[in-house]
């Protein structure tokens, strides 16, 4: 009953990398995962690219706090929300 429908639920993510190259993509993810092991990682394939979007951060202010961090490491970093699967 108190579940929250994942359609209205935002969820704030950061996309540090993306390349057509699944392997440079992995390994990107590695480098990551190594300087902020404190935010999960995952590869996402979104034609035509790998892009590797970090974080599962409940608000914009969450996600803006971890992206001053990163930024140092990943300059084009950025936060978006991603569209919601049906």
């Amino acid at each position: 009953i108190f579940k929250k429908d994942r359609k209205t639920a935002k969820v704030y993510r950061i996309q540090i990398y993306d390349s057509p190259d699944p392997d440079k993509a992995q390994r990107e993810k590695a480098n990551f995962l190594n300087s902020f092991s404190q935010w999960p990682a995952e590869i996402v394939w979104n034609t035509p690219n790998y892009k590797v979007w970090v974080g599962n951060f409940a608000t914009q202010l969450e996600a803006d706090r971890a992206l001053q961090k990163i930024k140092k490491k990943y300059m084009y970093a950025f936060p978006f929300q991603p569209k919601l699967d049906d």
